[in-house]
């Protein structure tokens, strides 16, 4: 069972933002800026095009929910929304799922490992997500 699956069914930790029937966002643990949020579908599935349609529906409906109370949340102007759909496309897990990252300015190539930001503490996470999902209402 992939970590995102573990995640869904509570059998691994996440600093969860926003649930529903088909979707779950949560804090990336490894983050590229403060807020960095995925959205995953509750159907395990590598790649996108092959995600059932009323999965797909739902993931874009809650990016779509989420973005504004994301960079409200963070004091960002604008936001990256990103997919990476294979392993050559850089998807390191193998469960389709959807990048929102908050930008204050201009940045750099999300790809970019290097430009993470490092780890925080359980404290900092659990910050972030009460903002956001503060933010969400």
């Amino acid at each position: 069972m992939c970590i995102f699956c573990k995640i869904i069914d509570g059998e691994a930790p996440a600093y969860r933002v926003y649930e529903d029937d088909l979707t779950l966002a949560f804090l990336d643990v490894n983050p590229v800026t403060d807020g960095h949020t995925l959205v995953v579908p509750k159907h395990h599935e590598a790649r996108i095009e092959r995600l059932p349609r009323e999965y797909y529906d739902a993931v874009w409906a809650t990016v779509h929910r989420l973005v504004s109370s994301i960079e409200r949340a963070m004091n960002a102007s604008a936001s990256n929304i990103d997919v990476h759909n294979g392993r050559a496309a850089g998807q390191l897990i193998p469960h389709v799922h959807v990048h929102i990252i908050p930008r204050r300015g201009p940045g750099r190539a999300i790809t970019d490992a290097a430009q993470r930001i490092r780890p925080r503490s359980r404290e900092y996470f659990e910050e972030i997500a009460e903002k956001i999902r503060s933010e969400i209402g």
